[in-house]
This record gives structure tokens, sequence and C-alpha cells, in this order.
């Protein structure tokens, strides 16, 4: 997908230099064709999920993950530009925690291309990015997925509405919780905001940094369609990995 990818966005986007996350020559700005190689590898054997783009050793004939199988989400699609894994996890927490917000117009190109590739004919109202609490956003200077969405949004000519959802309540880190727990932990964290008014019936693009369990999103969507918002596609950095279901669940 990511050699893809790369192709279309080289028609897409100038050529710069310096790459902003190894530091080679060529490419300032913009990921170098080696990281781009070193993301790509990260999915080697496995396949995206074609509902929520998580990615997975799914089986021939398979297209489905067995979680959405189970518990098929609200949203349209999710897709996710590369595995949460080694050195994309490495580069979404420098993004995330480091300060380093410069990294949102390279990540964001990437998810804009993606979208270009996925999505040709396909117009969407307005780039909506999940919000971050008043308190978490103070602590951190930015919401990464804002910067995100206003990236994809400027490529795109898309209007973004960062009042469209409101984070109401502040929750604890979702690292190390099961996704049970997760999806226990996002329960009524967003309400409508004043935005979502304008959404009524029309057909949206939800913007997050990461999709692991996809508790977060699913939360969102469901907030959304509360307020009568249409169809909703979900847009990633990086998504997690399905892991293998465990027999004893079978």
């Amino acid at each position: 997908m990511l050699s893809a990818i790369t192709g279309l966005k080289a028609l897409i986007f100038p050529e710069s230099k310096g790459c902003p996350l190894c530091g080679r020559r060529g490419a300032p700005h913009q990921i170098c064709p080696f990281c781009l190689q070193v993301w790509a590898d990260l999915a080697e054997g496995l396949v995206p999920c074609t509902k929520c783009g998580r990615f997975y050793s799914g089986q021939e004939g398979e297209m489905i993950c067995w979680e959405c199988r189970e518990d098929e989400p609200q949203y349209m699609i999710s897709r996710g530009v590369a595995p949460f894994e080694g050195p994309v996890r490495e580069a979404v927490h420098y993004f995330k925690f480091c300060g380093r917000r410069e990294l949102a117009y390279p990540f964001g190109e990437l998810m804009a291309a993606l979208l270009v590739q996925l999505f040709p004919f396909r117009s969407f109202s307005a780039v909506v990015p999940v919000p971050l609490h008043i308190n978490r956003l103070r602590e951190r200077g930015y919401n990464q997925a804002a910067l995100l969405a206003g990236v994809i949004a400027r490529i795109l000519k898309i209007p973004l509405q960062e009042e469209a959802l409101l984070r109401v309540r502040e929750t604890p880190s979702q690292t190390s919780l099961s996704r049970q727990e997760r999806e226990a932990n996002m329960k009524n964290a967003f309400i409508p905001g004043k935005e979502a008014l304008l959404l009524k019936g029309k057909r949206v693009l939800l913007v997050d940094d990461v999709y692991t369990t996809g508790a977060t999103v699913k939360e969102c969507c469901q907030v959304l369609a509360s307020a009568g918002v249409g169809e909703v596609y979900v847009i990633a950095l990086a998504a997690g990995v399905v892991k293998d279901k465990n027999p004893k669940e079978v």
C-alpha cells in the first residue's frame, strides 16, 4: 500500500529536501523513500481489514478481521497509513509527546495521499478531528489529530470543523487497558459541538493519529450519529495490528 502512496504522493506534492524522521538530505518536510520503505516493511505478511483498516494476518479470501465480524463499527470505512509498530510507533510518539508538531505536515500528506488513492471520487463535507480534553490540550500545547486534520483539509480543500466534537471528560491513558476497558473508558467522553449542527445528513471524515482498538473512534462516531451526521469515514496515520483470536474465545 505504501509503495502506491509514495508514487501517488510524488505526483500530488512538490519535491523538497531533508527527511524530518532520519535527516537524510533530499527531502525537507517530506518522509524520505528509505523511511517509507521501513514503514512499508512493517506490513509484510499482513493485510488491512477492509472495515477498520487495522492490519492482520488474514487467510486467503478473508476481507474483514475477526473483531469487525463480531462487532461491526458504525462508521463506513477506516484506514491507516502504516501499522502502529516499531519505527512508526516511535515517530507517532515523537509527534505526540515531544513537541514535534512540524511532523504534522509530512504525516498529513501521507494521509491525504491515501485518501486520494482510496476515494478518488468521494466528496466529504467536513474534516473533523478527534478532540482532546482541555486539560490535556493545555499540558501538551496542541492536539495532534487537529494538526493532521488541518493539513488534510488544506490539501484536499475540505472545510475543517474542529468544534463538531467536544471532549468533556478527561480519561486515563488507554495504553495498558484491554479492548473492553478502553471502550468503558471512552463512554460519555464526547458530546456534539456547535458545528455538528452544520453536518446533519452530511458525509464527514474523522481524523485521529492512531487507531488501535477503535474505542475512541467508535465513541466519536456514535456521538456524531446521535447529532444526525450522515456517513462517517475514518483516517489515521497508524493502525494497530489485530492479534489472532485466542482459541478459547471461539
